[in-house]
C-alpha cells in the first residue's frame, strides 16, 4: 500500500509539474518576446514608412480631441477631400487605436507609440507555440519532439526578423498577424467541436483582424472552406443545418465589432470598398496619387492580356521573393520545402491552425497578386503575410525534426538530439533579424535627419508664415503640396497634400484647389522633378526651382504661378 501511494503521490507531482510547465513555456516565451521587441522599438525612433506615420498622427489626434482625422491627403480617390481629412478610406483603424493607448499616458512622440505594438507583438511566440505543439500531436510525434518542434517555433517567432521589424513600428502588420493567430486557432476548435460560444469568439477575433486590414476576408474564406470540409458526408439537410451552425455564430460575433465601424465609414465616404476596387485598377504605383487622371476598369483592361498576365507573374514573383524567400531567409525556404515534403502528414491536415494558416496564406498571396498586381508590389500582400510566415515556421521546425529523423536512422545515431533543429534555426535567424533592425534603424535616422531638416527650411520660408497649423485648416486649403505628405504633415503640423503623378498643368490646379503654390519633391518618383525641367513645367514656375536643402541634396523647392491651370 505504501508503495502504492508513494507511485500515486509521484504521480499526482509529475502532472502537476506538467501544468505548471503548460503555464510557464508560453509566458517565458511571451516575456523574452516583449524584451526583444522593446530592444527593437528603442532602435527605430522615426516612422520607417508614410503608413506608420500616418497611425501615428491620427492616434494624436484622437488623444487631442479632434477625431480620427489625418492632416494629409495622400490619396484623392475618396471624397471628402477635405483637410483635415477624414482617415481610414482604405487603410483600417487597429493600429491607430493600439498607438493611442500609450501615447494618451506617455506623451504623443513617437518613441511611446509602438509599446502596444510591441505587447501585442510578444502574444506571437506563445501562440506560435500552440500552433505547433497541435500540430505535432495530430502528427502522433512522441512526446519529446512534439515539444521541442513547439519550443523551437515559439523562440523563432520571438526573434524573427519580419515580425520584430513590425512590431517596433505602429502599422497593421502586427495585429492583423496576432488577431489571424488566434481566428486560425479558434478555427480548428471550431470545426472539431461547433459551439456558438467558440463560433461567437471567433467572429470577434475575425472582426478585429478586419478592423486591422481587410485581408482578413481571406482568412473568412479559408474558415468557410474548413466549415465546408467539416460537414462532409452529411445529407444535403443535414450539411446545410451544420453549416448554418458553423457560421451564423461567426457572423454575428463579426458584425459586434465590424458593423459599427462599417456604418461610419458608410456615412463619412458614402462607400465601403470603392477604393479598394479601384486599387485593383492601377497600371503604376504612382497611380495611387492620382487627382485628375484616377485608374479605372477602362485604362486597366486597355493595357491588353498580356500585359496584365505579365503583371500578375510580376507580383507573384515578386510576394513569392520579396516577402516570403529573402526577409524570411531562412525560415520562408526551408518552410516551403517542408509544405511539400510533408504534405501529407497528418501535422498539415485539415484539422489544425497549421493547415488554415497556410490555406488563408495561399489566398491572400493568390488575390493580393492576381487582383492587386501592382498595389502588391507597395506592401499589400508584405503587410498581410504574417499569419503564412507563422506557418511556415512551424512547418520549419516539423520539416527539420524530420529530416533529422531521418538523418539519425540512417546514420544509426544512438541520442536523438532534439534540440538540434531548434538550435540550428535560430543560429540563423537570430543573425538575419539583427541586420534587418539595424539596416531599418539605420535608414529611419537617416529619414529623421532629412525629414527634420526640410521642415525646418520650410519653417523659414515667407509663404509659410500664414499657412494653417494642424487643426486649424479651413476647408480645401493646405500648407503646401509634397510627394512626401504624411512625414511633412507630422513633421510641420501643418496639412500637407499629395503630389500626383501628373503633368504641371493638373499640379498647378490641385495647388489652386487647395490654396498653396509651394511643391517640395523630397525624391525622384514617377515623371518628378524631371517634368519640371520641360518648356511645360518651367511655364508654371514663378521663379525657378530651389535646392531647398542644398546643392548636394535632391530636395527641390517648386513656387507654382498663379495661371497654371488646365485649360
Amino acid at each position: 500500500m505504501t508503495a502504492l501511494a508513494s507511485r500515486a503521490a509521484g504521480t499526482a507531482r509529475d502532472a502537476e509539474h506538467l501544468r505548471l510547465a503548460a503555464w510557464l513555456l508560453p509566458l517565458g516565451l511571451f516575456g523574452l518576446a516583449v524584451t526583444v521587441r522593446l530592444w527593437a522599438a528603442a532602435e527605430i525612433s522615426f516612422a520607417m514608412n508614410e503608413g506608420s506615420a500616418s497611425y501615428v498622427g491620427v492616434s494624436r489626434n484622437l488623444i487631442e480631441g479632434r477625431g480620427l482625422v489625418s492632416d494629409a491627403i495622400w490619396s484623392y480617390a475618396t471624397p471628402p477631400l477635405l483637410l483635415p481629412k477624414p482617415a481610414f478610406e482604405i487603410w483600417m483603424p487597429m493600429a491607430s487605436f493600439l498607438a493611442a493607448l500609450p501615447m494618451a499616458v506617455l506623451g504623443t512622440s513617437f518613441p511611446a507609440a509602438p509599446i502596444s505594438s510591441v505587447l501585442l507583438g510578444a502574444l506571437v511566440a506563445p501562440l506560435v507555440w500552440l500552433v505547433a505543439r497541435q500540430a505535432a500531436t495530430r502528427a502522433g510525434l512522441p512526446a519529446g519532439h512534439g515539444a521541442m518542434i513547439a519550443l523551437g517555433s515559439g523562440l523563432v517567432a520571438a526573434a524573427f526578423g519580419p515580425f520584430l521589424v513590425a512590431a517596433a513600428a505602429p502599422d497593421s502588420t502586427t495585429p492583423f498577424l496576432v488577431f489571424g493567430l488566434a481566428c486560425c486557432l479558434l478555427m480548428t476548435r471550431m470545426a472539431d467541436k461547433p459551439r456558438p460560444l467558440t463560433g461567437l469568439v471567433l467572429g470577434v477575433m475575425l472582426g478585429l483582424a478586419y478592423l486591422s486590414r481587410q485581408d482578413a476576408l481571406y482568412l473568412g474564406l479559408a474558415y468557410l472552406w474548413l466549415a465546408w470540409g467539416a460537414t462532409s458526408g452529411r445529407p444535403v439537410a443535414a450539411r446545410l443545418h451544420g453549416g448554418v451552425g458553423l457560421v451564423a455564430p461567426v457572423v454575428a460575433g463579426g458584425l459586434i465589432v465590424v458593423g459599427p465601424w462599417l456604418a461610419r465609414n458608410l456615412a463619412t465616404f458614402g462607400t465601403l470598398f470603392g477604393q479598394t476596387i479601384e486599387t485593383a485598377f492601377l497600371r503604376t504605383n504612382e497611380q495611387m496619387f492620382a487627382y485628375v487622371e484616377r485608374p479605372t476598369a477602362a485604362s486597366y483592361l486597355a493595357q491588353g492580356p498580356l500585359t496584365i498576365i505579365s503583371g500578375q507573374v510580376q507580383a507573384m514573383i515578386h510576394n513569392l521573393v520579396e516577402v516570403l524567400l529573402l526577409p524570411a531567409m531562412p525560415v520562408g525556404l526551408l518552410g516551403l520545402a517542408a509544405v511539400v515534403a510533408l504534405r501529407r502528414s497528418p501535422a498539415l491536415g485539415r484539422h489544425t491552425a497549421l493547415h488554415a494558416l497556410l490555406l488563408s496564406g495561399l489566398i491572400t498571396f493568390l488575390v493580393t497578386s492576381l487582383v492587386f498586381p501592382v498595389a502588391t508590389q507597395w506592401g499589400t500582400f508584405l503587410h498581410a503575410s504574417g499569419p503564412l510566415l507563422a506557418g511556415l515556421i512551424v512547418a520549419a521546425m516539423l520539416g527539420l525534426d524530420a529530416a533529422l529523423s531521418w538523418g539519425r536512422q540512417r546514420r544509426g545515431w544512438s541520442r536523438a538530439n532534439l534540440w538540434l533543429g531548434p538550435a540550428m534555426a535560430l543560429a540563423l535567424v537570430i543573425p538575419f533579424g539583427l541586420l534587418q533592425v539595424s539596416v531599418l534603424s539605420s535608414q529611419a535616422e537617416t529619414r529623421e535627419e532629412r525629414v527634420t531638416a526640410a521642415a525646418a527650411a520650410l519653417e523659414r520660408l515667407p509663404e509659410l508664415a500664414a499657412a494653417p497649423r494642424a487643426g486649424e485648416a479651413p476647408r480645401m486649403r493646405a500648407a503646401l503640396i509634397s510627394d512626401r505628405p504624411v512625414w511633412l504633415a507630422e513633421a510641420l503640423r501643418r496639412p500637407v497634400i499629395a503630389l500626383p503623378d501628373e503633368p504641371p498643368r493638373a499640379v498647378g490646379q490641385l495647388a489652386a484647389d487647395f490654396g498653396t503654390r509651394l511643391v517640395l519633391i523630397l525624391d525622384e518618383r514617377g515623371r518628378h522633378p524631371a517634368a519640371w525641367f520641360t518648356p511645360d513645367g518651367a511655364a508654371c514656375l514663378a521663379v525657378p526651382p530651389e535646392r531647398l536643402l542644398g546643392l548636394d541634396d535632391p530636395a527641390l523647392l517648386l513656387r507654382l504661378r498663379s495661371d497654371c491651370l488646365l485649360p
